[in-house]
């Protein structure tokens, strides 16, 4: 079976102004819907741009409320429960959950942080950059009495509007503490507590050199004593 190639021939000498100006109109309907096209697409792009900025814009804005354990700045074996505001604005009612409930080598203390209003009512208000610190426990007694390493930290809080936020979930692991190699900071308690060795040596070799001082005037005036009742 052949097929045989049909060739459609124009003749546009042939064509009057009414078919030119069909032509032209159709060409024109054609360029317009793609004109249009062009439009709504650079339009909802121009719009998705403007929705994530002012996206970004919002997420910049608002309270981030962050709860962490932190190393004591007073003495490294010391660890801190901090809760912070890293947002740009304000925080309000503030509610943090533990789950488990803490335990410390410190409960039997005079201010329990598991049973404190830290942790069982809420926080008014949180500034920006505002920063809540606690002490929580101490490195070696924790590890020696066996307490939990994990905890799950929840906080709920509103903007400074009083709009809900979205909860935020931590994980709390102690356990990475005991595994880190590190240096040796000697900070304001190891100064402060060689100033009181300094200052307890000191008061040790004054009382030593007063009781040599007396010890030595004894003797001598025993001597002058002595040469005075000889007889001559």
């Amino acid at each position: 079976m052949t097929h045989e190639l049909t060739v459609l021939a124009v003749d546009f000498g042939a064509w009057t102004p009414d078919d030119w100006s069909a032509l032209a109109g159709g060409a024109s309907a054609v360029l317009t819907l793609f004109t249009v096209i062009i439009a709504v697409a650079a339009a909802a792009y121009a719009k998705q741009q403007v929705d994530l900025a002012r996206q970004l814009r919002e997420d910049q804005a608002q309270p981030f409320v962050v709860i962490d354990f932190d190393d004591n700045p007073v003495w490294n074996k010391a660890i801190d429960f901090v809760v912070e505001n890293m947002g740009q604005t304000l925080a309000r009612n503030v509610r943090i959950k533990i789950d488990p409930p803490f335990q410390t080598t410190l409960d039997d203390g005079a201010h329990p942080l598991p049973s404190s209003p830290l942790l069982t009512q809420p926080i008014p208000s949180l500034p920006p950059g505002k920063r809540i610190t606690a002490l929580f426990d101490i490195s070696h007694q924790r590890h020696s009495a066996g307490l939990p390493m994990t905890y799950t930290a929840t906080v709920e809080f509103e903007d400074a509007h009083g709009k809900p936020q979205e909860p935020l979930t931590y994980i709390l692991d102690l356990s990475i503490r005991y595994s880190l190699l590190s240096f040796t900071e000697y900070r304001t308690h190891d100064a402060a507590k060689a100033l009181k060795e300094i200052s307890k040596t000191l008061k040790e070799t004054r009382r030593d050199l007063r009781g040599e001082f007396y010890r030595r005037s004894r003797v001598e005036a025993v001597s002058d004593d002595t040469e005075d009742n000889d007889p001559v």
